[in-house]
């Protein structure tokens, strides 16, 4: 029996699961034969092969077109004449006897003419399971059941197979460890559901999953890896819309990262250049304080409290003080726009000053905390109360020397006389004040405020032939100085005119403030009138 020949015929079949072209294409490099010849035997239910071999070659041919997933059949050499289309036409013999006998039982390699043939492992239903010894090339991506190289349906569920490719465990890893929150290593893994992690990732949820899936993935097996995520789809179609859903929500939430980011990290900046002007604000302040403190005096001008005119650093464009000793301080522009301000204004509470701050065009978002809820505050259009106009506005004498607090819509006015040191007026209401001043050197040690009262109201008695005292003398106090008033009417140029009279006393000089309107005028004035002349301020 051991001298027996043997003919090798090829079927028109392939395995369960094998598609013809794959069979086709694994035939063609397998015997090194153009497609068309391997397909015109294919179309054959039978094509000899090999003819009068021994029979371990047969088992060899046998086992690597069991594994390119053909199949053949052994029959022992008998006479017959061979086709003209065999791969390997020998000469006409006698027709014998065929019978099929079973396969070779163990694994064999490419046929010795063939040598650098490369050999894909195949399963056969002629082949018992111990004749694959390579194993399994993937897993059906449904059942799980092993598949070999060239099959396209799973042979356990009948299930079409994608196309595969493999990916790393390690890879998928770290994706998922370091940017796992928006999904990346599910897009990697060629899971589209990955979509859910961007969706959620402000929860951080994701996060904390995806690293916790890294870990997972590093320690995994070789073989679990291979079973669950070694061999994934390559993209398809729902893949890519996928990638395109998870790409624009990965750049809107990038966007809008960074539209929060950006603004607050502008208005650190600002607050930041802010602060570091602080030091100087507060040095500039101490100056002021001392000077209202010193002189119960508040200036209206850096040279009144002895500071430079121009007060600028990197960060502050100019700091100058206005009425009532507030401080403006003018920082340059932080961002687009105009130069912000803050508005520092003093208030004397005893032997102390307290300062306001939350005046200026500064938003409230760039100001200390101390300095919020005012100006730069966004107006609350539910509770917001009409601005209150300014009541007062203090005017100084071109000297310096001696001020009043007036009402805003008063001005100064030089015309009123000639000889006055400090005139104002709000003509369209008929008010009007001014100061006049003596020397003590031409009167003699007896006069005071009161006397120098009475030498006035006797001048005006003299120079008019309507006089009449409305109000006797009293005395009033000034910035806590005694001083004298008194109200008299006169007619003067034909109109009837009431003036509160004013005076009082310094070491070395005599005031005289006048305060006049219309006698029909003087009953809604007087207090206006009156609160003008006692806001005199001597320096």
């Amino acid at each position: 029996m051991s001298d027996a020949k043997w003919d090798i015929y090829l079927l028109g079949e392939t395995q369960l699961g094998v598609e013809r072209s794959t069979l086709v294409r694994n035939l063609a490099t397998l015997f090194k034969k153009d497609v068309p010849v391997i397909e015109k035997m294919l179309r054959k239910s039978r094509s000899l092969l090999k003819a009068n071999v021994d029979l371990a070659t047969a088992r060899k041919y046998q086992a690597a077109i069991d594994k390119a997933g053909g199949l053949c059949e052994l029959v022992e050499h008998g006479e017959q004449l061979f086709p003209n289309d065999a791969l390997s036409p020998i000469a006409p013999r006698p027709t014998l006897s065929v019978t099929p006998i079973e396969s070779a039982a163990a694994p064999v390699s490419a046929p010795a003419s063939h040598p650098d043939h490369a050999v894909i492992s195949y399963s056969s239903p002629y082949e018992s399971p111990q004749a694959d010894v390579s194993g399994p090339s993937r897993f059906c991506f449904k059942c799980g059941a092993a598949l070999y190289a060239g099959m396209s349906r799973c042979p356990s569920c009948n299930t079409l197979q994608p196309n595969l490719r493999s990916k790393s465990k390690v890879t998928a890893g770290f994706l998922a460890f370091f940017i796992g929150g928006f999904g990346i290593h599910r897009f990697y893994l060629g899971q589209w559901w990955g979509i859910f992690y961007l969706l959620f990732w402000g929860s951080l949820i994701p996060s904390i999953i995806s690293i916790i899936e890294a870990f997972v993935f590093w320690f995994s097996s070789d073989e679990r890896w291979q079973r669950k995520y070694g061999q994934v789809p390559e993209k398809g179609p729902g893949m890519v819309v996928a990638l395109i859903v998870g790409a624009i929500l990965f750049v809107s939430i990038i966007g809008i990262l960074a539209a929060i980011a950006l603004p607050a990290y502008q208005d650190y900046t600002i607050r930041a250049k802010v602060n570091a002007a602080a030091p100087l604000v507060e040095e500039t302040r101490a100056t002021v304080e001392n000077v209202i403190l010193e002189k119960n005096f508040f200036p209206s001008e850096n040279i009144m409290a002895g500071l430079p005119e121009n007060i600028s650093t990197p960060h502050v464009r100019s700091i100058r003080l206005s009425a009532g000793a507030k401080l403006v301080v003018t920082y340059n522009a932080l961002s687009a726009g105009k130069a912000p301000t803050i508005v520092w204004t003093p208030k004397k509470s005893g032997n102390r000053i307290l300062w306001d701050c939350k005046g200026g065009t500064m938003q409230d978002k760039h100001r200390s905390p101390e300095c919020r809820g005012g100006a730069g505050a966004k107006a609350d259009t539910t509770t917001a109360q009409p601005k209150k106009p300014i009541t007062d506005l203090r005017i100084y004498s071109d000297d310096k020397t001696v001020s009043l607090v007036v009402p805003a819509s008063w001005k100064g006015n030089r015309q009123l006389n000639e000889n006055a040191i400090l005139g104002v007026a709000n003509t369209s209401e008929a008010n009007y004040a001014l100061v006049m001043t003596e020397s003590k050197e031409s009167f003699d040690d007896s006069t005071d405020a009161a006397t120098y009262l009475s030498l006035i109201v006797e001048n005006l008695q003299a120079g008019s032939s309507d006089f009449s005292e409305l109000q006797q003398a009293r005395t009033v106090v000034i910035n806590k100085k005694p001083a004298r008033q008194q109200v008299v009417a006169l007619t003067v140029q034909g109109e009837k005119i009431v003036y509160i009279l004013t005076t009082l006393e310094t070491d070395t000089h005599f005031y005289a403030l006048y305060a006049w309107t219309v006698e029909s005028l003087y009953p809604q004035n007087q207090d206006t009138l009156r609160k003008v002349s006692e806001s005199f301020s001597i320096y």
